[in-house]
């Protein structure tokens, strides 16, 4: 067995201490066994707990505060453009979650208080956690808007004139007539004293819901059969779980250390600084801006390293405290890939290539997901044969609890599949092999999403490709048809189309923090399905009547360019034909290639320092935004091991802790005093 370590100087103590740095690989020598040089576990997360039981009264009140959450947080997106569950630590549920703990803390002091117990305390955050975002960027945003728009843009005024509304069962509209109320009215605002014409949508919501459901069923699925292989064989080291675990830990049930920690709350206040002057700002003009989110602006006039030209400098403490809690190599990677991304674009420009780098550097990510899939399930096979074995033995006479469970989740995670294919069929009218080849990429980009934020720890991350575009881009219209293209887009506003996050890097830490209090996964599974299937019918509320009550026109930005965006983007592909280049082809080979050397280099060299993770995860807005703050991070322990070592490194942790719930928490602040105090800009844009 090789041995990967950090420093020559920390040699001895890695043998012994479980930390940040790389561990041990566990493999027998597969191409992909290197891939598990991160496999740590923090100091809180390294110990799993014998599970309490979580009180009715608890459960009633996480599924509350699932449902006011999802409300509060849709009328926020939509009206505001504020994504409180933004973030694979989502800023609004870090915020509730420090004030559970605090009042939890106050309650063991007192005998006048109800308490809360370190499981309950995970458990509710674990249910907020896996909802966190489907409220926002991953369905409320998309659907309902962009639903009414195929009947809106279908108008005689529109350019798009009868262009979708033919491809439409009339069941999953509210209406296919422009002028009816339920579409004119989202557009136009609502005639005074007329009623909201919420009826219309019970019918298109009661047909799409299943379809919905059954999305989310087949990803949590998914991270269920998953995790015991990435938490027990491989040992990953999940460092945003990492967090809640530490806040709620102490001894004898006392989980107020790190409220009595001078460190935490330094790091907690420096990384409120930067928000407060943002925040400041935007009431007092006078206070100086921060500027968090500017760029390079225009470095170079002409020639290749124009490629730099634009290079963004955000800013985001949360994310620097996090940086330093990864591994070495994911932190370097997930920088460095950002700058090697930007080379070979200024290569292609001196070799004469003046267009297309998006799209081949597109290409090459979808080739890097293949073979990162591929490693995945390849490193995971044993547990994989063996979980269908047991599957496949239905008449087995002796089988253990974690047995069934897992039998459960392999046939959940098929009948799943099988039954939205059968919602297609039968609902929907759309073809079984179009969305089935949809549903199964979504499946390998959820995978390859959820190891990137168990290994990783990415704050925001989603793949810079679409699915379901991917399959317009290779096959065509006269393929797919037109049918198709429009009903897939449609079923794409589920995951498949997510802007920012996926629901697989929420599942997969919601697994692990259950892991962490002595839950069985199936308890787990169970509550969270609870909570999803609560939360889309919140969202079937609480969306459509913000829409009414104040008008497409009078919703934040995105909200109102949304519905026209996707519209145009479906008319793209049915008006004009985009066959793929032999460009896009050699992106596609040139990204799998890189991927596959990557992982054999790690394999091959045990010092290799470069994670493939970090090429997998170069491309896209979210990289482009954070890769600054990683740099930073990163660079802080790097010093912090050099020069003080591996004691220093525990010590500051309280620190690093401190800035990444100071940074969500802060900012959250800001983001509801302008509920009550609108201000004309943002505090950052996600």
């Amino acid at each position: 067995m090789r041995k990967k370590l950090f420093h020559k100087d920390l040699r001895s103590r890695h043998k012994n201490l479980q930390s940040q740095n790389k561990s041990l690989p566990q493999g027998k020598g597969e191409v992909c066994d290197e891939m598990k040089g991160t496999e740590q576990r923090a100091d809180a997360s390294a110990i799993v707990v014998p599970s309490q039981q979580v009180r009715w009264q608890v459960i009633a009140l996480s599924l509350l505060l699932v449902a006011t959450f999802t409300a509060f947080s849709c009328w926020a997106a939509l009206s505001r453009n504020e994504i409180l569950g933004a973030g694979y630590l989502p800023r609004g549920i870090v915020f509730l979650f420090l004030i559970l703990v605090v009042f939890a803390s106050l309650a063991q002091k007192s005998s006048l208080l109800p308490t809360l117990t370190r499981t309950e305390l995970l458990f509710i955050f674990a249910l907020l956690n896996s909802i966190a975002a489907i409220s926002g960027e991953e369905f409320a945003m998309h659907f309902y808007l962009n639903l009414i728009g195929l009947v809106y843009y279908s108008s005689p005024q529109s350019q798009w004139f009868n262009l979708f509304t033919p491809h439409i069962p009339h069941w999953l509209v509210p209406s296919l007539q422009f002028r009816d109320p339920a579409i004119l009215w989202a557009y136009e605002g609502m005639p005074e004293g007329a009623k909201m014409p919420i009826g219309e949508w019970f019918i298109p919501l009661l047909a799409w819901t299943p379809y919905f459901f059954g999305v989310c069923a087949l990803l949590v699925f998914l991270c269920w059969l998953m995790a015991k292989q990435w938490e027990e064989h491989e040992r990953l080291v999940y460092p945003l779980t990492q967090v809640p675990a530490e806040l709620t830990s102490g001894d004898g049930g006392d989980f107020s250390r790190f409220l009595r920690s001078l460190l935490f709350w330094l790091g907690f206040f420096t990384a409120s600084i930067p928000y407060s002057l943002r925040g400041l700002h935007l009431f007092f003009p006078q206070f100086p801006d921060p500027q968090l989110q500017r760029d390079a602006g225009q470095l170079f006039p002409s020639g290749p390293l124009t490629a730099f030209n634009g290079l963004q400098l955000h800013f985001y403490p949360e994310m620097i405290g996090i940086a330093y809690l990864l591994s070495y190599e994911s932190g370097l990677s997930l920088w460095f890939f950002q700058f090697m991304r930007r080379t070979e674009i200024a290569v292609r420009i001196a070799l004469g290539y003046d267009m297309m780098h998006g799209e081949f550097v597109t290409y090459q990510t979808i080739g890097a997901y293949c073979v990162m899939a591929g490693c995945l399930l390849w490193v995971a096979r044993s547990h994989i044969s063996k979980l269908a074995r047991k599957a496949l033995s239905l008449f087995a006479k002796q089988r253990t609890q974690g047995d069934s469970e897992e039998t459960l989740a392999f046939w959940g995670l098929i009948g799943t599949f099988i039954g939205l294919l059968l919602w297609v069929k039968w609902v929907a009218g759309a073809s079984t092999l179009w969305a089935g080849l949809m549903l199964l990429g979504m499946l390998i980009v959820a995978m390859v999403v959820a190891r990137i934020v168990a290994e990783t720890g990415i704050y925001i991350y989603s793949p810079p490709f679409r699915v379901n575009q991917v399959l317009f881009d290779i096959f065509g219209k006269d393929r797919i048809g037109a049918k198709n293209i429009v009903l897939l887009t449609a079923m794409s506003w589920m995951q498949i189309r997510s802007t920012a996050t996926m629901a697989s890097g929420y599942l997969t830490n919601t697994f692990r923090l259950g892991t962490l209090v002595g839950f069985r996964r199936g308890y787990m599974a169970l509550w969270v399905l609870v909570a999803l299937f609560l939360t889309l019918l919140v969202c079937h509320v609480s969306a459509p009547t913000v829409i009414y009550a104040y008008s497409v026109p009078k919703l934040s930005g995105w909200a109102q360019g949304a519905p026209l965006k996707a519209t145009n983007l479906i008319a793209q592909y049915l008006t004009t034909s985009r066959p793929l280049t032999t460009h896009h082809w050699w992106g596609l080979v040139f990204g799998a290639l890189t991927c596959w050397l990557l992982i054999k280099l790690r394999m091959t060299f045990s010092g290799f320092p470069i994670h493939p993770l970090g090429f997998v995860a170069w491309a896209g807005w979210p990289i482009d935004r954070y890769w600054l703050s990683v740099l930073l991070g990163w660079a802080v322990k790097v010093v912090v091991l050099r020069y003080g070592g591996f004691s220093l490194f525990q010590r500051m942790k309280p620190f690093a802790y401190g800035m990444i719930v100071g940074g969500p928490t802060t900012l959250t602040f800001w983001v509801l005093l302008r509920f009550f105090f609108p201000t004309q800009e943002v505090i950052i844009y996600d």
